[in-house]
């Protein structure tokens, strides 16, 4: 909110304009189209008020599908994809199905406090990856942290909350060593 009030009196130049990329804080209303859309579901479609299916709308998981594959050169199936309320929701499920209590999972430092809040309430424990000033986990270094009970490494781009997007190189060898040590890749983008 402070960040807003020096806008407010700051101004950003018209050919630059800011995005407001804050975590679940949204200030500004959704564009006059959604909102259009969201009214006529609510006026014209009796059960819209209800649950809707548990892993996502069937043509929203096939059209998700779709553009991944295209998107990463690999096959996704609709079936292969869940769709959630945000990536916290993500995150706890993934972290369900993968670890059980005395398990670990690799966090880059510094990572985002909700990672680290489920991983302790499901009894895994978070093995930090210290980044240096560059803000870069390094592959290396976490291979140095894996141990038998290691399940996942998780990496968010554009990082929470230092905001310092991963080049692909470095993703893509996070992959890498995933895939050497049998670990899931967990990746926030």
């Amino acid at each position: 909110m402070e960040a807003r009030r020096w806008l407010a009196t700051a101004g950003p130049p018209a050919d630059m304009p800011l995005l407001n990329v804050s975590q679940a804080a949204p200030v500004a209303p959704p564009p006059e189209a959604l909102r259009a859309e969201m009214a006529r579901l609510v006026t014209g479609v009796p059960q819209v008020h209800l649950y809707g299916p548990v892993l996502g709308l069937p043509a929203l998981r096939e059209a998700i599908a779709a553009r991944w594959s295209a998107a990463y050169g690999g096959a996704i199936a609709a079936d292969q994809v869940a769709v959630t309320a945000g990536c916290n929701q993500a995150f706890c499920a993934a972290i369900a199905a993968l670890c059980g209590e005395g398990d670990e999972v690799i966090l880059p430092t510094p990572w985002y406090f909700n990672h680290k809040m489920w991983l302790d309430m499901a009894g895994v424990r978070a093995v930090p990856l210290p980044c240096g000033d560059e803000l870069l986990p390094d592959p290396e270094r976490a291979l140095s942290l894996v141990t038998e009970r290691t399940r996942a490494i998780v990496l968010v781009t554009p990082n929470n909350p230092a905001g310092v997007e991963y080049p692909a190189d470095l993703v893509a060898a996070f992959h890498r060593l995933a895939q050497e040590r049998g670990l899931s890749l967990i990746l926030d983008e």
